[in-house]
């Protein structure tokens, strides 16, 4: 497949040796593969040199829409396309990408939904509300990403939307599910307390046990077996350790200090 010359593709990494050689492999149709790190000690920089890519270095902010905003920065193609170091772009979808700027679509639009196919233990989860339709290409300045966890991306720019799929193959143990959760969690609390948000205690159990019914339950997760009901239990975990974590820095913030 001819190389793209008008799209970069932008990955924000750290420590993603174990993945980020699969998705520059996925990407090697773009114009420029840009490597956007924020501090890897393992041999995610040097596996992405190896392949290409030009690798630069942004202290990470502790907010993932203010790291996907100033990777776009080093983009010099005039469409941007973001994808996770754990994510690959299939065979299918690569061919639609480039179907879209041969036909001059990309003329007529100014950002593009792509649909994300969600793997846990080698498993497609297909229900459970895990597929996800993710604005991830656009043309650079045509809009901006918010929000500092689980963050997207706003236009207000026409908005195209294509039919194969982002692979996104993270969970490949309960170790990785667990510390990727516990991340999230950990900046979910930050932000909620420094926005004054009070720790209500029926949450901790309430919310967890309503975001367990509802993946398993009311978008049928538990069509997808156990691996459903696992997913579903991970999320649940995430809230409760949300909650948790808020408790401990409003129980903190009130004791008194010690003399």
């Amino acid at each position: 497949m001819d190389r793209i010359p008008s799209l970069s593709v932008v990955i924000i990494t750290k420590n993603e040796e174990a993945c980020i050689g699969k998705c520059l492999e996925s990407v090697a149709f773009a114009g420029e593969v840009v490597v956007v790190d924020s501090g890897s000690v393992d041999r995610t920089k040097e596996i992405a040199e190896a392949a290409g890519a030009r690798v630069v270095y942004a202290p990470w902010p502790g907010d993932y829409s203010v790291q996907r905003n100033r990777a776009d920065e080093h983009a010099r193609g005039e469409w941007v396309f973001q994808i996770d170091a754990d994510e690959t772009v299939s065979t299918e979808l690569a061919g639609e990408i480039a179907g879209f700027f041969a036909s001059g679509l990309d003329r007529s639009n100014a950002a593009v939904r792509i649909p994300r196919k969600e793997i846990m233990f080698g498993k497609w989860l297909r229900y459970g509300g895990f597929s996800a339709n993710l604005l991830r290409m656009y043309r650079r300045g045509t809009g901006t990403w918010k929000g500092k966890v689980h963050e997207h991306y706003v236009t207000d720019s026409p908005v195209y939307a294509f039919a194969d799929h982002i692979v996104h193959d993270s969970y490949e143990s309960i170790h990785v599910f667990v510390e990727k959760y516990n991340r999230y969690s950990s900046i979910d609390a930050e932000q909620e307390f420094a926005n004054g948000k009070p720790f209500r205690f029926y949450k901790l159990f309430l919310v967890p046990l309503e975001r367990f019914f509802g993946r398993f339950v009311r978008h049928a997760g538990f069509r997808d077996g156990f691996h459903g009901f696992v997913a579903a239990a991970m999320i649940g975990l995430n809230y409760f350790l949300r909650y948790l974590k808020l408790w401990e820095k409003r129980y903190k913030a009130a004791a008194p200090k010690a003399k």
